[in-house]
């Protein structure tokens, strides 16, 4: 310990889930996350001062076509965690068009939060922009590298693969409040 205190990593004896049960997009500046101390999960989230009407989306994916990944990298001292949604939405249309729009546009505009419900329960939050009421180090997320295709078969899939990426510091953190708490702001 006279260099750097180290956490020792454990978790409970048990199965591991893998896959994503559950997706949510909002604005990362309408919402503020709480959390007892740095480096705890986050607890609660609450609706910032003049985002009285503001939502968390429900995004409706292809069954068991969802996941999350990352990859950290380090240069030097300098230490990036590369994050990455994938998901499939299908039927290509009017609506799915009108969706994708909105993501780009605000991906370049103020980026993109994401809550992100692991099949196991675990929730994780992406592309937050308040802690404690306070602005974190912009976390900037878009969508980048989505595709599409309408297939060649009556039982090909037809939609698009959307994509959504971030580059951040550290690993997402958990969101323990749990999903009713994320259902109230649908």
């Amino acid at each position: 310990m006279l260099c750097v205190t180290l956490t020792a990593y454990k978790r409970a004896c048990g199965g591991v889930t893998g896959g994503l049960s559950r997706l949510w997009v909002f604005d990362p500046a309408d919402f503020d996350f709480t959390q007892a101390k740095t480096d705890d999960p986050y607890t609660v989230v609450a609706r910032r001062m003049g985002a009285a009407t503001a939502k968390m989306y429900p995004i409706k994916f292809q069954f068991k076509e969802a996941e999350r990944t990352w990859k950290q990298s380090v240069k030097s001292c300098s230490v990036k965690y590369e994050h990455e949604i994938k998901a499939q939405l299908p039927q290509l249309s009017n609506d799915l068009t009108v969706f994708l729009k909105t993501l780009d546009s605000a991906g370049c505009c103020c980026g993109l939060g994401f809550i992100i419900q692991h099949n196991d329960g675990k929730i994780f939050v992406m592309g937050e922009k308040y802690v404690n009421a306070s602005a974190i180090p912009f976390f900037e997320v878009k969508m980048d590298g989505s595709d599409g295709a309408s297939g060649k078969l009556y039982d090909d899939f037809n939609g698009a693969n959307v994509v959504v990426k971030g580059d951040y510091s550290r690993d997402l953190y958990e969101f323990t409040g749990g999903a009713t708490a994320i259902e109230g702001f649908e």
